[in-house]
């Protein structure tokens, strides 16, 4: 379809990487500069400030009995309770002087509250620092105005970083599409964009000199086409309706399971299971545990961990759910963690190498997961692996752990141990691992990257990242030969298992497990379905 396009037009190209909910949309876009520039000296009444908190609390309430999704309802209702903290008006008490206090004290004590939800344990709590500085900024607003452009059904909106209350205030004016300069895909925000369904990518370059011009969003590919001429939206008004089509009768195709064939989800945070649930996911095939540890000054505790993962493997059961051990580099510094400085963090300190060099990190994770396999069916994904030292040494560790528990009285269930097939070496040298685990999830996504020796996220050299080639075929191929031989199942958790023209290849080499973003299980279901009935 692209190729038809005239070259006149101005298309930005943002990497799939970032495309947090697919989807088209065509309108005109508006340019959203939410900041006001507030003085730090500038005062303001304790009783103004409660009199705006009250005012802002009835429009929360009115929006909560207006509201069908439970989702929603439950972001809003959060926000009234914020209102309504007696420890947040203590510390603004405390704060003020004479009836008045700053708007530098008053984000002070903003501040001390997000501290607070960042030190709980519970990582769904902990992710509502977010709603916190929504409600603080609304409250301001409510104070002393927002300057807001007039947004009409079908525009295209564009912020520096969104709150998940604009989000839904999005969603009920009836936006087109997001667009977002700062974002990431575990955000409450974006978290709610996928659940409403709403088109949204982040890292989009500023846009702001063709504010109030005709423009295109392509969440699927990751494009965005400005002012197209009359024969390109022709084209694409023809694509969008089509889309539309084509999603309704997908959508129909998540009920469907297949007794030889799994699709399960990739998910990053709690959030996102009850969404893969409603797409029909048939477990998880990748739960990234990276959310768990990101954004803290101190590692999750074991007791954390365990409630997360004990709500992942309750929520499936008794369908399967792949929990991913901590797959972190040097690309990304955690303060807890010992990790070097590496020169090119792909090839150094990551994954299980980082674990072994963690090993109070690695044995608190394993504990938190070895608990939790007694509320679900739990396979336990080691990242990275290169060579069979590395998983020797963790399922010696696993052995320990669970000797531990057992003396301790804890109750452990049956579980699995896999690994990430991401490396060449891997690929070829997998016979000798094969006695050591029960199940191989390949990440064709770095598997890509080594073989091709190119950075997926480097447009560089994106020329050279060819997931779909024959190499990688053939990876594939081997590994499912290998595995299928002994009995032991594989799984692909790469972008390559969410594209339907792929499908039939990968089924034709032996694939029975297609592991994908939640939103792309029905379409892969629909593909399969439509392959096996060619077949009767």
């Amino acid at each position: 379809m692209w190729k038809v396009l005239l070259v006149a037009s101005k298309i930005f190209i943002i990497h799939p990487h970032f495309i947090v909910s697919e989807g088209y949309a065509f309108g005109h876009l508006i340019i959203l500069t939410k900041k006001v520039d507030f003085q730090k000296d500038q005062k303001i009444t304790l009783e103004e400030l409660k009199k705006a908190a009250e005012r802002l609390k009835s429009k929360l309430l009115e929006a909560i009995k207006k509201e069908t999704s439970q989702e929603v309802k439950e972001i809003l209702g959060f926000h009234t309770m914020i209102l309504d903290d007696p420890f947040l008006w203590d510390r603004l008490s405390n704060k003020a002087s004479h009836g008045k206090i700053t708007i530098e004290d008053l984000n002070k004590v903003r501040d001390e509250v997000i501290e607070l939800f960042l030190n709980i344990d519970n990582p769904l709590i902990r992710e509502r620092q977010h709603d916190v500085k929504d409600v603080f900024t609304k409250l301001l607003y409510e104070i002393y105005g927002e300057e807001k452009k007039r947004i009409s059904p079908g525009d295209i909106v564009y912020l520096e970083e969104i709150f998940p209350s604009e989000v839904v205030e999005f969603k009920n004016l009836g936006v087109g599409a997001i667009l977002c300069k700062k974002g990431s895909h575990t955000s409450h925000a974006s978290i709610l964009a996928q659940s409403l369904d709403i088109p949204f990518m982040f890292n989009v370059p500023d846009l702001s000199e063709y504010d109030g011009s005709l423009v295109f969003v392509d969440a699927v590919h990751g494009k965005i086409i400005v002012e197209p001429s009359k024969e390109e939206i022709k084209i694409l008004k023809e694509l969008i309706e089509k889309y539309s089509r084509e999603k309704a009768e997908t959508e129909k195709y998540s009920l469907i399971k297949f007794d030889d064939v799994k699709v399960m989800a990739n998910i990053g945070v709690l959030q996102e299971i009850d969404f893969a649930k409603r797409k029909g996911a048939d477990g998880i095939g990748l739960f990234r545990t990276e959310f768990l540890f990101l954004n803290r000054k101190a590692p999750p505790s074991e007791e954390e961990q365990y409630l997360a993962y004990k709500k992942a493997l309750e929520s499936f059961y008794p369908d399967e759910v792949i929990i991913r051990l901590l797959d972190i580099g040097g690309d990304k510094k955690l303060p807890y963690l010992n990790v070097s400085n590496d020169e090119n963090p792909f090839l150094g300190v990551r994954g299980v190498r980082l674990l072994l060099k963690n090993r109070d990190i690695l044995r608190t994770q394993l504990r938190a997961l070895i608990r939790a396999s007694a509320h679900g069916n739990l396979g336990i994904l080691i990242p990275m692996v290169t060579i069979l030292e590395d998983i020797i040494e963790v399922r010696k560790i696993i052995r320990e752990i669970e000797g531990e528990l057992k003396e301790e009285g804890v109750k452990v269930g049956n579980f699995k141990v896999g690994i990430m097939v991401e490396v060449p070496s891997v690929v070829f040298n997998l016979d000798e691992f094969i006695p050591h685990i029960d199940f191989v999830s390949i990440g064709t996504n770095d598997l890509t990257q080594y073989m091709f020796a190119a950075d997926r996220n480097n447009q560089e050299v994106s020329k050279y990242y060819r997931d779909e080639d024959k190499a990688i075929i053939n990876a594939i191929q081997l590994v499912v030969n290998k595995m299928s031989r002994v009995g032991k199942p594989v799984a692909v958790c790469g972008e390559i298992a969410g594209k339907v023209h792929m499908i039939e290849k990968l089924l034709n080499i032996g694939l029975k497990e297609f592991s994908v973003a939640p939103a792309k299980v029905p379409r892969v279901k629909k593909r399969i379905y439509e392959l096996k009935q060619l077949k009767t």
